[in-house]
């Protein structure tokens, strides 16, 4: 086996075990990685704004070296400040897919200029705005907060919603975008061919890293091109069911430290 250079974790569910926080035996996994000169990048449905908080409070800035951000809608380097886009849906987009989902009475949600609004405020939005450093703002007139071109627009709701509203969002054969299950309580939309396996392509062509010597690890549904694009693939023990079967190792459950499960078992520490 090809050493790996290059690591992508993904962070809710994986790395954030709890979305919060993480385990002291990953901490130290990422220090280990970094003095041995393992590339490593941050790839997650979370934008660029609302990753950042959480960075600053657990004192991470020091370890990614990119973030694949917005379900793969933009690649961040850490190190130059540096923020290259991907794709974005234009307006005319964003308001039909409103439109088209409006009905369902599941909340609506969109990120602009380190804001969330929404067409409906409930507690677990309120949550999700303290847990990524936004204020929110409830807009019934939801229309008119689509004036510019974004990365994406979600959905969030109970499991009971999400479940029900699932197969019909993937069932949409609208070509202009793609329905993503990221959480419990999200579906992401993002651009037709914006996914986190293919912004890990475009950066592992950019630096000239073979895909065979990646390593990826992720949770959920939106994971699953970021495990099958990377030469090597792992998620936690207690990782969404579709994803177990998709990867080669699965570590122990992400409170446990599964990205250090796996790293220690693809990247074994020098004796």
């Amino acid at each position: 086996m090809n050493p790996i250079t290059l690591v992508a974790t993904d962070l809710d569910g994986t790395l954030f075990y709890d979305r919060e926080n993480i385990t002291s035996r990953d901490r130290a996994c990422l220090a280990r990685l970094r003095d041995a000169g393992v590339t490593l990048v941050f790839a997650t449905g979370r934008e660029l704004d609302g990753v950042r908080p959480a960075l600053h409070r657990l004192s991470l800035w020091d370890a990614p070296r990119y973030i694949i951000h917005s379900g793969g809608g933009g690649i961040y380097d850490v190190a130059q400040d540096r923020d290259d886009a991907l794709g974005v849906m234009d307006v005319a987009t964003l308001r039909d897919i409103y439109r088209r989902y409006k009905g369902y009475g599941v909340p609506i949600m969109i990120s602009q200029h380190g804001r969330l609004y929404t067409s409906m405020l409930t507690d677990i939005l309120r949550n999700e705005a303290r847990l990524l450093g936004y204020e929110i703002t409830e807009v019934p007139d939801f229309e008119s907060v689509l004036t510019e071109p974004n990365g994406k627009i979600v959905m969030n709701g109970t499991i009971a919603q999400l479940e029900r509203m699932l197969p019909i969002v993937t069932a949409d054969p609208d070509p202009r975008y793609r329905w993503h299950r990221s959480h419990d309580n999200y579906i992401d939309c993002y651009r037709a061919g914006i996914d986190k396996g293919a912004a890990l392509g475009k950066l592992c062509a950019m630096l000239g890293v073979p895909l065979s010597d990646t390593l990826a690890i992720g949770d959920n549904l939106n994971d699953l091109q970021l495990l099958s694009t990377a030469g090597h693939s792992a998620c936690p023990g207690d990782a969404h069911p579709d994803v177990l079967p998709a990867v080669d190792f699965v570590a122990c459950p992400a409170q446990e430290g599964a990205v250090a499960c796996a790293c220690d078992y693809f990247i074994p520490p020098r004796p």
